[in-house]
């Protein structure tokens, strides 16, 4: 048995109703970002404060203090698969058009969802004499809602990580317990 793995087991989704709001899924129709899909790179984008204090003797001292979070889909174009087509119906779209629901769940069964922005949409392309490409950015827009595998919200912070048990797994707080916010 191998010890890494395989990118294949997270599954990415678009909802192709084109709701927004992240804590309402309700209304979303769920369709998988993965025929002709042959590769994603999420980024984060960071904005860093790096400031030098003099108890530093002039290095300075880097704080995260923002995150743009994207996943860039590339692959080929299949024509009939509901993700790409509702992906290339807005190749000229501007706006709220462009806005919907983005859903990755991790092969460790935490999901991730957000309000995105599709972005850098190539609906097709290349050689006459090979397949179409496809790519695209799903471009998170505010704070995503994360939620470990039994459905309890993990609650992300300036300061620190708190987990889904309500232990504080980073920062000056690590090991103390708090309680999570439930999602829903």
């Amino acid at each position: 048995m191998s010890k890494f793995a395989m990118n294949y087991k997270n599954k990415f989704e678009i909802d192709t109703a084109g709701t927004q709001d992240p804590k309402d899924t309700t209304k979303a129709t769920w369709a998988p970002l993965a025929a002709g899909i042959s590769g994603v790179t999420p980024a984060a984008n960071e904005t860093d404060d790096n400031t030098a204090y003099y108890d530093g003797n002039g290095f300075p001292d880097t704080d995260v203090t923002g995150k743009r979070i994207t996943l860039a889909f590339t692959g080929h174009r299949v024509l009939g698969d509901a993700a790409q087509d509702f992906v290339a119906s807005k190749f000229l779209a501007i706006g709220s058009s462009l806005k919907t629901l983005g859903r990755w769940t991790n092969p460790d069964g935490s999901i991730i969802v957000a309000s995105i922005t599709m972005t850098a949409i190539v609906p097709m392309g290349g050689n006459a004499n090979a397949k179409q490409t496809f790519s695209f950015t799903m471009s998170f827009n505010g704070k995503p809602i994360m939620t470990d595998k039994d459905g309890k919200t993990i609650e992300y912070d300036l300061d620190e990580t708190t987990t889904a048990s309500g232990t504080i797994s980073t920062g000056t707080d690590a090991g103390k317990t708090q309680t999570p916010v439930q999602n829903g």
